[in-house]
């Protein structure tokens, strides 16, 4: 075959093969559409840019971690059990294996003990989805009713306000059965989910009864999670949100105001006795898991802080239904990032107004894909004339030699 006619047919070869022409699969770029010049389409997410916030395309919540995104870096997740089958925390699934372990204020549990609106804590690990390895519980508020207002839907326990909204699961602790907000009377003994306001006010995302007033025993549980507002040593004082409870002196020497501590106890006799005060250990301490959380914000002496987290915002910070000027204390929010130091994360994204038992982290628009431009230069076709064929050179004659 002549050698031009070779080349033409190489490359006839390569434009007919499967695939040669296919545009780049999208789940490994930025894909999608809705981008505008001035942020992403639609979205709420404001000017800031995508570069350098570490969000991979998903993030944690909504669709979650897509296979090898993450890179199996560590999830801490800080919020409320939304629904089951696995369970979801922050709209995001955690698969649920033998191997998770699990814990109720402390104390070791099962899977059975979780409950819808549970307020909880994941450790997890990404391996292609989700796995929790820990599952923590972590009430509120568990103590004896001592008011209720019907018309605002609060309770008082101890000296805490605790505010339900009308779709808060109201459960019995022996059957499940669910209870109206009515049935709940002065002197029953109940668990709180629950996410902290300040200053005493909890919004509550489960409550469950656990003995009605009228046939509690003589001794019930005690429990409060909190910030130390004020100790009085001398006077065997604690201040914990809007609750002042006496404790033995010795209880309170490794405790300092600021810190979140967990107090529990007992009612004996009409009377709540604290047994210990125990600071918490801080959700997100491995520097570099990814985190999502969803919690009422406070200032901190070095910014903004919720569950006892410092939130560390940078130019790179996505904010959705608001802005930076939208963070404010009381405010709402979900927060994704990750952990920068020990109880330190690095906000790439943060949601206002956000409901804690029904949300989750949008994907953040993929920006289009467009396939590669490529040059096909024109191939000239060489001109094969006759060859030359170089004369004959005469043979000279040579004499005879005779």
């Amino acid at each position: 075959m002549p050698k031009a006619l070779r080349w033409w047919v190489l490359v006839l070869g390569l434009v007919a093969l499967p695939g040669a022409w296919a545009l780049p699969d999208p789940a490994g770029g930025l894909g999608g559409s809705g981008a505008t010049p001035d942020g992403i389409g639609g979205t709420g997410i404001h000017p800031g840019g995508i570069g350098g916030t570490g969000i991979h395309s998903g993030g944690i919540g909504g669709t979650g971690i897509q296979p090898g995104g993450i890179g199996g870096t560590g999830i801490t997740a800080l919020g409320v059990i939304q629904r089951f089958g696995s369970i979801y925390v922050n709209g995001q699934e955690y698969a649920l294996t033998p191997q998770t372990r699990y814990s109720i204020d402390g104390a070791a549990g099962t899977a059975k003990d979780l409950h819808l609106g549970d307020r909880v804590t994941v450790q997890a690990a990404a391996d292609g989805r989700a796995i929790a390895q820990e599952v923590r519980v972590e009430h509120a508020v568990i103590g004896r009713v001592t008011e209720v207002d019907a018309a605002k839907r609060q309770l008082a326990i101890l000296s805490e306000t605790i505010q339900t909204g009308k779709r808060t699961p109201i459960t019995m602790h022996d059957s499940d059965q669910s209870l109206p907000f009515t049935a709940l009377k002065v002197g029953d003994v109940v668990s709180i989910s629950g996410l902290d306001r300040g200053n005493g006010h909890w919004l509550a995302t489960a409550i469950r009864r656990l003995y009605p007033g009228d046939t509690a025993p003589a001794r019930v549980p005690l429990l409060l999670r909190g910030q130390v507002d004020a100790l009085y040593p001398d006077r065997d004082t604690l201040e914990v949100g809007a609750t002042k409870l006496k404790v033995n002196g010795a209880l309170l020497r490794a405790i300092q105001v600021g810190q979140s501590v967990v107090v529990r106890g007992e009612y004996a006799d009409g009377r709540a006795q604290v047994e210990s005060v125990t600071p918490t250990a801080l959700a997100a301490q491995n520097v570099g898991n990814r985190v999502s959380l969803v919690g009422y914000l406070a200032r901190g002496d070095n910014g903004w802080t919720t569950h006892g987290i410092s939130l560390v915002e940078g130019p790179h910070t996505l904010y959705e239904n608001g802005d930076a000027a939208n963070m404010r204390a009381g405010s709402m929010v979900a927060v994704e990032g990750r952990v920068q130091a020990p109880g330190v994360v690095n906000a790439e994204r943060v949601i206002f107004s956000v409901n804690p038992m029904d949300f989750d982290f949008p994907i953040i628009p993929r920006m289009p894909v467009l396939p590669p431009v490529l040059h096909h230069p024109e191939i000239e076709r060489p001109e094969f004339g006759p060859p030359e064929i170089e004369p004959l050179v005469e043979r000279p004659e040579l004499p005879d030699n005779d």
